[in-house]
């Protein structure tokens, strides 16, 4: 396959990637199913390090928007679904500051915990605890924690037996993935989030919903924090990623 990209000579190196990827994706050019170029191929393409290359097929990976096969390359889904839901949640990702889009889960888990509280079932709580015994064993993958950090997220907001809410975090999950991404990366975070868990989780358990609501927050006060401290490094960390130009 042969694909032509522009240089990326701003600050915004791997949403730039995802950008011009996505393009590509629309427009047909990459096709469900088809290989990509090699990484090395496309960093040279971009004008960029490999390592933003790498950062960006990691954040598709995880939305299922790329499949990486071991020892066959990097192959665009053929669901197509994945790719048209996504690349909504992108548009809106550039209209919504993310201090926003946290404070807006921040409210939305604030009220999915208190309610998951009053009308969840034993069995909802059983299976809850069955999600934190797995993130637990999940500690060691970041993409397997991550995986298992929303699901345990996404069981209390089903607890809750709030369709409209559910459907919010599930959107907030797609605005914020790749902060997330970048949160749990952070020494001795997958041991924080843990800890917060399972302070939620025994609030749940002991029926006390103002005490589960306020570790939510203090939880996602924790995430807000990290995401806060990422935005104001990464403009000069993906500019001292960028290649030097070429001389005259």
């Amino acid at each position: 396959m042969s694909l032509s990209f522009r240089r990326i000579d701003r600050s915004t190196i791997t949403e730039n990637i995802i950008e011009q990827l996505r393009d590509k994706i629309l427009s047909e050019e990459i096709k469900p199913g088809d290989k990509l170029p090699p990484e090395r191929v496309l960093a040279e393409n971009f004008a960029v390090a490999r390592t933003s290359v790498r950062e960006a097929i990691r954040a598709l990976q995880y939305m299922g928007i790329l499949e990486v096969r071991c020892g066959d390359g990097t192959f665009l889904s053929e669901n197509t679904t994945i790719l048209t839901d996504h690349f909504k949640a992108s548009h809106l990702l550039r209209r919504f500051p993310l201090i926003e889009l946290i404070e807006a889960r921040k409210i939305i888990e604030g009220s999915t915990v208190y309610l998951a509280v009053e009308r969840s079932s034993p069995e909802d709580r059983e299976a809850l605890q069955e999600f934190f015994r797995f993130s637990e064993k999940s500690a060691n993958d970041e993409n397997e924690f991550l995986k298992a950090d929303f699901d345990f997220h996404r069981k209390i907001a089903e607890m809750s037996q709030n369709s409209v809410l559910l459907e919010m975090l599930n959107a907030m999950r797609e605005l914020t993935i790749e902060e997330n991404l970048d949160v749990i990366k952070k020494p001795g975070q997958i041991k924080n989030a843990l800890s917060f868990h399972r302070e939620i989780l025994d609030s749940i358990l002991s029926c006390d919903a103002e005490q589960a609501r306020q570790h939510m927050l203090r939880h996602l006060e924790n995430i807000e924090g990290i995401v806060m401290e990422l935005v104001e490094n990464r403009i000069p960390e993906e500019r001292s990623d960028a290649p030097e130009p070429d001389p005259e």
